[in-house]
């Protein structure tokens, strides 16, 4: 069994110029190591129970120190690595999404990121089974999305159902009802940062720090001496993108992921 975790960012275009939905997958034994490893760096680091342990700095609970805060950021990423969970990441550029805005917008990422689970990172760990939990949504459709994606088929652009017959439960939690939640907050979080720092958003040199950690979670394959995340744990949407203005971005955008992940001529995004 392979749970996926996820959760979304930068929902609106005054947040960044790229919609993600983002997520880790672990099988159960890799959720113990997690929720130990965090367990143990909250306790190390001074948190108390209620603290939120979160990607912005906002959450930063008063006790803990910035160095400290960062440092404990950078160690639970790595945690998440070394127990070997896997990352997923689903981007949009805003100006191609703007036509599906609201829930339309978020169902759509849903639909591709958990498809993509199911018909490919499942299918390609031995058929295996999986289970979805993502941070709250909007209750008015989220609940009414998630019994869809278990009763009904998905429905593709081009008209054609495809049934996901491997992923067996469906679910929704929030901040703070586990260590996991934390870890792909971070992880999501980074990313973002790293996103929207390739847009001119952000310090260079941060993105450095924070994106081989996550590089090294992406799910990926070796091709060769290159290792590829490009449609396997990084998923850009659409495939094909006609807009010159909105290519230059995804261009840009794979480059500096590339450069930030300390591997720009190792890894084919």
């Amino acid at each position: 069994m392979h749970w996926l975790f996820a959760d979304e960012t930068n929902v609106t275009p005054d947040q960044g110029k790229f919609f993600i939905y983002g997520g880790l997958i672990g099988t159960p034994g890799q959720i113990v190591d997690c929720h130990n490893a965090i367990k143990e760096i909250r306790a190390r680091f001074g948190f108390v129970d209620t603290d939120q342990f979160k990607f912005h700095t906002r959450s930063r609970p008063k006790q803990i120190s910035l160095q400290d805060w960062n440092q404990a950021k950078s160690e639970a990423l790595k945690a998440g690595r070394a127990a070997g969970v896997k990352m997923l990441a689903y981007v949009v550029h805003h100006g191609i999404a703007k036509g599906a805005e609201g829930s339309a917008k978020v169902e759509f990422a849903l639909n591709t990121l958990i498809s993509h689970f199911d018909l490919r990172y499942l299918a390609q760990h031995g058929n295996a089974y999986g289970a979805v939990c993502i941070d709250r949504i909007d209750e008015e459709f989220g609940y009414r999305h998630l019994r869809d994606r278990f009763q009904k088929p998905l429905l593709l652009p081009d008209g054609r159902k495809v049934a996901l017959e491997r992923v067996v439960h469906y679910s929704m939690t929030c901040d703070g009802a586990s260590h996991m939640s934390s870890l792909f907050d971070l992880a999501v979080g980074g990313f973002r940062y790293c996103v929207n720092t390739a847009m001119g958003v952000g310090k260079d040199e941060v993105a450095e720090q924070i994106m081989p950690s996550i590089a090294d979670m992406m799910w990926g394959v070796q091709r060769g001496d290159r290792f590829q995340i490009g449609d396997y744990g990084l998923v850009k949407r659409p495939v094909i993108v006609k807009s010159e203005a909105f290519k230059a971005d995804y261009d840009e955008l794979t480059r500096l992921l590339g450069e930030y992940s300390n591997k720009p001529t190792a890894s084919v995004i």
